[in-house]
């Protein structure tokens, strides 16, 4: 979910709240000073008769008009409290329904009580409470109509800067000399994260060179000394008059030598991959170098006599580094034919986008999933360095194919889903 609807969803919501409350809140405020000020009409009617019984000494006449009734009745208690009410009654003019806000007070006239009725009609401060929630009512919707433009509108500007920040961060690439360009913006929050991006970026490509520059020199001061092992040792081997210890002991140490030096190269092969040194892509015909490679390897499968099954479509082609596709293949290929039955077989399947490798082979100890992890084997042979899978796997996941290792019907099969 995006930041902005994460705070419309947050904000609308509460504002909205806010308002109507607000609007109870303002309603009822309304309401109780229109009201007051009718009870003070009322107080001032009251003061009125009160005045006119003592000038005359007698009532004054009732009223009985639209907006206001003055009505008296005879009264017993002569201790009778003034009060306000709200009624509702009929008009006597037109007979509709009217509220009205009456005062009901005590006047005695030559020695006998009365009970007065001053009524004044609420309908004009109704209508002036109706007309207020109205405006009151529009407001609001103008509020949340302003409140959505600015949020869809004015806080999408303002976060643009945030967004191509974001844009250039996702299209980093390390492997490109081109630095990421970042857009002027007067907002603090921004300006740090834009230097802090244009730091870590710079680092990141400073402690990558380094690394790669380590990675090598590293293989390269190894590659030399292991070569020099094996010459030495090659040298040793001519030598006359050896013992049969010392030769074994000779070929021993040439073995791991060799042994060292495959593991060095695939090591060094893995890290240039995961670094991306191998960027440059062309479009490839990948059944020719499939075929090519199967025949490269045609007397391999003849030491154990393996049967190969090819079923390869005659015109697949794909966007990818050519080495990386010999070293994907050939890591497929080897791994099938070094985990492989005497007088076992392989087929290999290439069509539609998929390619498919399967051979027979005794059942895996572990996962299949864990194969393609670095050092993780099944045989325990040394001649096995743990370390073909995981080339396979990290090719794949650089161009995002989908590799999947499975054992069914005493088969190993590899599947390989390429994105086109």
């Amino acid at each position: 979910m995006k930041l902005i609807a994460k705070y419309n969803r947050v904000n609308i919501p509460i504002t909205i709240a806010t308002l109507l409350i607000s609007s109870i809140g303002f309603y009822f405020i309304i309401r109780y000073v229109l009201i007051h000020q009718l009870d003070k009409d009322l107080r001032i009617e009251k003061e009125e008769i009160i005045h006119y019984v003592k000038e005359k000494g007698t009532l004054p006449e009732t009223s009985n008009y639209k907006d206001q009734q003055i009505e008296f009745y005879p009264a017993t208690n002569d201790d009778f409290k003034t009060k306000f009410l709200t009624e509702n009654g009929l008009g006597r003019q037109d007979g509709e329904t009217r509220s009205y806000r009456k005062l009901e007070f005590s006047v005695t006239v030559n020695g006998n009580n009365y009970k007065a009725v001053v009524k004044k009609s609420l309908q004009e401060t109704e209508d002036i409470i109706q007309m207020i929630l109205v405006i009151v009512f529009s407001v609001i919707v103008l509020l949340l109509l302003v409140l959505f433009v600015a949020n869809r509108f004015l806080l999408a500007k303002l976060w643009k800067p945030f967004n191509h920040t974001l844009e250039q961060l996702k299209q980093f690439n390390l492997s490109s000399k081109n630095i990421i360009t970042l857009r002027d913006t007067d907002i603090n929050e921004f300006k740090e994260l834009n230097e802090t991006a244009l730091f870590m970026t710079q680092k990141v490509r400073s402690d990558y060179e380094s690394l790669k520059k380590f990675t090598e020199n590293a293989s390269h001061e190894i590659q030399t000394p292991l070569a020099i092992i094996k010459n030495k040792m090659e040298l040793l081997a001519q030598s006359e008059n050896l013992e049969e210890s010392q030769i074994n002991l000779i070929q021993s140490i040439n073995h791991a030598a060799s042994r060292l030096s495959r593991m060095n190269q695939s090591l060094l092969l893995l890290t240039k991959i995961e670094n991306r040194q191998f960027e440059n892509k062309e479009r490839i015909h990948f059944s020719y170098i499939l075929n090519r490679l199967i025949d490269n390897l045609e007397e391999l499968p003849a030491t154990k006599n393996i049967r190969v099954i090819k079923n390869i479509a005659n015109d697949f082609f794909i966007e990818m580094n050519e080495p990386l596709a010999e070293i994907l293949i050939s890591n497929l290929l080897i791994n099938a034919l070094k985990h492989n039955y005497q007088n076992g077989k392989i087929e290999i399947d290439l069509s539609g986008n998929t390619l498919t490798l399967k051979n027979t082979g005794p059942a895996p100890k572990i996962k299949t999933s864990e194969l393609f992890e670095r050092f993780k084997k099944e045989s325990t042979s040394n001649e096995s360095l743990g370390l073909g899978l995981s080339i396979v796997k990290m090719i794949c996941d650089s161009y995002g194919f989908d590799v999947s290792y499975n054992f069914k019907e005493e088969m190993h099969v590899i599947k390989i889903i390429f994105s086109h």
